[in-house]
């Protein structure tokens, strides 16, 4: 392809008021508003092409739809069906779905999520339910928040006055411990019906994890006459324990955490000594917002189902139902993220919107431009996705430019021609090696594949 007949708007400056990736997207032409450009849309192709093959190996099939899959497995019948994997690819989003008797697919869906990870070159980390991708361009916090150990001893919930202490913060200066010391109370409604999920108190819960592990179409806070109607109390005074009429969730840092705080069901009362999976059952979940430092790229849930088939004994048995999101929005932003430096984007070649650049210093030049026109056409037929920028610009706004857009390699076509020879610099070390020109589209093959 040739950079004159293609709509790269690069810019000098980063524009204001927009976030670090999308910062250096818009800079490098991939991206104006919401809109994806060219650039863009290519590296977004290769990131589901990716995704594709790595869902279609652990046996995927694609399908268009406009909602979840999950009615549609009230077809299957037998086990003899199973297991089923299903998944969709919309609005820079894919859904996926299995359905089996046992928990292989979770599985296979983290294993196919790493692969993909690894084929994009993404630092990432993996919770139960969730994959995150470290953001370098927002440091961790240098430690982590003051944590009072647990009271010792097997001890019973005891009820305490808290008059007018309704927020963790509230709480946690009356008492004098730290809000890692108390469990939150967030009630939401799930497709109509009442979800108490509690989470730590330092926590936020993430509606979008919720929504995913409860299969719910629609996910809304509570409102305050229905909260006084469930729990006989208001908000700022909610608990776990001895609620029976609402399925109850917790995120998986109250694990092994004992004699915590949370609300008494009681205005203006709060219990004290509470221990997650003894004073009160609960499924457990990554359910908390990730942190600033990270993102989350895909979500991953299981459960039981209400839906049966056959088994080998001829006997009903339940589905196991898996359901994941994967953004892929999200995984460019955070590729770019972790793949840039001070001159711009440095995408390996799985990903960058073209693997090669063929760059003449002078195109107007008739040994230059024959040699240039020449090695693009030699590096396609390598199976390697190369551009020529034969634009009448100088060669500093060309490499410039190179740079910026995140091509991995640049071949210059200059004064060493006379020579027989090239330059193939390495994007990413800026690593440059003259290359004779009739070898250079092998040399550079040899590189990317």
């Amino acid at each position: 392809m040739l950079w004159s007949k293609l709509f790269i708007p690069t810019l000098r400056a980063e524009p204001a008021d927009v976030e670090s990736s999308r910062r250096l997207m818009m800079r490098a032409g991939y991206l104006r508003k919401t809109a994806y450009l060219f650039l863009g849309q290519r590296v977004i192709s290769k990131i589901i092409a990716i995704a594709r093959e790595e869902m279609n190996a652990i046996g995927g099939q694609e399908f268009i739809a406009t909602s979840s899959a999950a009615p549609i497995a009230s077809e299957l019948q037998s086990y003899k069906q199973l297991p089923q994997i299903w998944y969709r690819i919309h609005d820079l989003t894919m859904d996926a779905w299995s359905f089996e008797l046992t928990q292989a697919c979770p599985a296979r869906f983290s294993d196919a999520f790493r692969r993909i990870f690894d084929r994009c070159e993404l630092k990432h980390s993996a919770g139960k339910t969730r994959f995150l991708a470290t953001l370098e361009s927002v440091p961790e916090p240098s430690f982590d928040p003051p944590a009072l150990e647990d009271p010792e001893g097997d001890l019973r919930p005891e009820e305490f006055h808290t008059p007018g202490q309704k927020t963790i913060a509230d709480v946690a200066a009356f008492t004098g411990l730290l809000e890692t010391s108390q469990m939150k109370s967030v009630v939401m409604v799930a497709d109509g019906r009442p979800v108490l999920a509690m989470l730590r108190g330092d926590h936020t819960l993430s509606e979008a994890t919720l929504r995913l592990y409860l299969s719910a179409t629609e996910l809304r806070p509570a409102q305050p006459a229905e909260i006084r109607e469930w729990f006989g109390a208001d908000a700022g005074s909610l608990g776990p324990v001895g609620v029976k009429n609402m399925t109850i969730v917790a995120d998986t840092a109250l694990v092994g955490r004992r004699n915590m705080i949370c609300g008494a069901n009681r205005n203006d009362y709060h219990l004290r000594n509470v221990t997650p999976g003894k004073d009160f059952a609960a499924e457990f979940w990554d359910l908390r917002e990730a942190p600033e430092c990270a993102a989350t790229i895909a979500r991953l849930t299981w459960r039981q189902s209400i839906l049966t088939v056959t088994n080998q004994a001829g006997e009903l048995q339940p589905l196991l139902t898996s359901a994941t999101q994967f953004h892929i929005d999200r995984l460019l932003d955070s590729l770019i993220d972790q793949h840039h430096d001070k001159d711009g984007i440095a995408f390996p070649p799985s990903i960058a919107p073209f693997s090669a650049i063929v760059t003449p210093i002078n195109f107007n030049e008739p040994a230059q431009q024959c040699a240039a026109t020449t090695l693009h056409g030699a590096i396609e037929s390598q199976g390697v996705d190369a551009l020529l920028d034969d634009r009448d610009e100088r060669p500093g706004v060309k490499f410039k430019d190179a740079d910026l857009i995140g091509v991995p390699y640049r071949i210059t076509v200059g004064k060493k021609l006379g020579q027989g020879q090239v330059e193939v610099v390495n994007r990413r070390t800026h690593e440059s090696t003259d290359v004779p020109v009739e070898e250079a589209a092998a040399f550079l093959a040899a590189r990317i594949k």
